[in-house]
């Protein structure tokens, strides 16, 4: 293994993160790739977390038909709460994760906030990495492994499955590891939960390093071989995002990534921003959602949120979401996109208090 080098980790990077990332992107940028960026800025290991969020960790971790009235949120909020802060059984912990979401999903900010603070994602306490193939060695392998599974709250994978595959006995290699690992279970507020869960292997050679064109390409190859894999898609998505957001098929991208992962916050975010600059609110709203309740800390989310809402008529929400907007860029991010969130933010209370008050009926 002395000429490889190795990753095997949670979820794809698919792109590395911007150099700058910790005092901001550099200008100009799409929308897409600045949203990434600030991810990686408020928590740089979001990227290996990030698509495994979108498969359902941790407040989709339980298929539910729970749907909770925002008026009733608040009373839902708390009941989850209070079991989860003492000795419930495993089914209250996952009706509880349900509740949650629900209340969340009914646009109450405490439950996803909630969620997202007191979850605490797998960790693996036994088992090695996969052994490197000399074949793989002697070929200099560029690849990508994913497998995919239920983690149950004894730490042990079940019902393993191959997302994408590699050749020269590198799948062969990752599910050997799998069968001996075992993991530290997901907790939501302290309480063991099983999840679906997913490990990657990436193998790349010390000297390898990719043009823009060539990622793409490479994303653009796994999509079309394993055209199931949210991780695939992300990675064309991502490039696009990165190097040619005006190109018509980063929407494409965007659309078959949200088909796969329907709750990753930064797919629903940018195809709901993409949707709302041509003017296709409605189509935006249920997107702009998603991406408000799963990355509420964002400033990206919550702009476009209040984009969406101030174009439906929702003038309260608008100002209110670009203010929070506004107040969570952090002090070193770049002077341009500070001045033009006030901006936004100036133009919705402005119009906003010249809103004519709807009729009382």
């Amino acid at each position: 293994m002395r000429f490889a080098n190795f990753v095997l980790g949670a979820v794809l990077s698919g792109l590395c993160a911007c150099s700058h990332s910790r005092l901001g992107p550099t200008l100009p940028a799409s929308h897409g790739h600045l949203s990434r960026t600030m991810a990686q800025h408020l928590d740089p290991k979001t990227e290996g977390l990030e698509v495994q969020a979108a498969l359902g960790v941790p407040s989709h971790s339980v298929e539910t038909s729970v749907v909770v009235e925002p008026a009733e949120a608040p009373a839902i909020f708390a009941e989850a709460v209070q079991v989860l802060s003492g000795k419930p059984t495993e089914e209250q912990v996952r009706q509880a994760s349900a509740d949650l979401s629900a209340a969340c999903d009914a646009a109450l900010t405490q439950a996803c906030d909630y969620l997202r603070t007191n979850f605490q994602p797998p960790r693996r306490i036994a088992g090695e990495p996969p052994g490197f193939p000399e074949e793989a060695m002697r070929e200099r392998a560029m690849a990508v492994v994913i497998v995919t599974f239920q983690l149950g709250v004894d730490g042990l994978p079940r019902h393993v499955q191959v997302l994408e595959s590699a050749p020269y006995g590198l799948t062969e290699a990752m599910l050997t590891s799998v069968k001996g690992m075992r993991f530290q279970p997901a907790m939501l507020a302290g309480h063991p939960i099983e999840i679906p869960y997913q490990l990657q292997m990436n193998t790349r050679f010390p000297g390898a390093k990719l043009t823009p064109q060539e990622e793409l390409e490479w994303g653009r190859t796994r999509a079309a071989h394993f055209p199931t894999s949210p991780a695939a898609w992300a990675h064309v998505a991502r490039a696009y995002a990165r190097d040619l957001p005006e190109d018509p098929q980063y929407e494409r991208a965007l659309r078959k990534l949200t088909v796969l992962a329907p709750n990753y916050w930064w797919a629903a975010t940018e195809l709901a921003w993409l949707h709302a600059r041509a003017g296709r609110y409605d189509e935006a709203a249920p997107l702009a959602r998603v991406g408000r309740k799963m990355s509420s800390h964002n400033p990206y989310a919550l702009e476009t949120s209040a984009l969406v809402a101030f174009h439906q008529g929702r003038c309260q929400q608008a100002v209110q979401e670009q203010q929070q907007a506004v107040a969570k860029l952090p002090a070193k991010w770049p002077r341009e996109e500070q001045e033009r969130f006030q901006r936004v933010l100036t133009d919705y209370q402005r119009q906003c208090e010249t809103a004519p008050t709807p009729a009382s009926h």
